[in-house]
């Protein structure tokens, strides 16, 4: 079975800037079963779009929406519907998440499988009983 995993922006960051923990996504994103929301790649595109610039954003956006995607494995998208939009509610109600890793986070519970990431935010998540793989920890 493929490692499924939910991508939140810190993750894509991490791997687009070879930050710790990078080669982790890389080896999800080449043989893994990466799920994503649209609001966290939404995310991404204006971190990109800030930092960068607009092209930049929109080369990671259409690389990452591919359905064949060189070298990798195509991201799957969890539907933003009512069960996620009220999961993740119920998740930044609880504070200490943005609004944005609250989606991730109840993707992450929607689909019983960990998100990757290696911002310090989660922890909150974990607490929650959301599955956390943190980058660059070897379970």
């Amino acid at each position: 079975m493929a490692d499924r995993v939910v991508l939140d922006a810190h993750a894509v960051l991490a791997f687009l800037g070879e930050d710790p923990g990078w080669a982790d996504v890389e080896e999800i994103l080449r043989t893994g079963e990466p799920w994503m929301t649209l609001v966290n790649l939404g995310e991404v595109a204006y971190i990109l779009e800030r930092t960068s610039d607009a092209g930049a954003a929109d080369e990671v956006w259409a690389n990452l929406r591919a359905e064949i995607r060189p070298g990798g494995v195509p991201i799957r998208w969890i539907d933003i519907d009512d069960t996620l939009v009220r999961r993740a509610a119920a998740i930044k109600a609880r504070g200490g998440l943005s609004y944005a890793d609250a989606f991730a986070a109840g993707a992450a519970s929607v689909l019983d499988c960990p998100v990757l990431t290696g911002d310090p935010e989660f922890r909150v998540a974990e607490e929650l009983g959301v599955a956390v793989r943190w980058l660059g920890r070897r379970v």
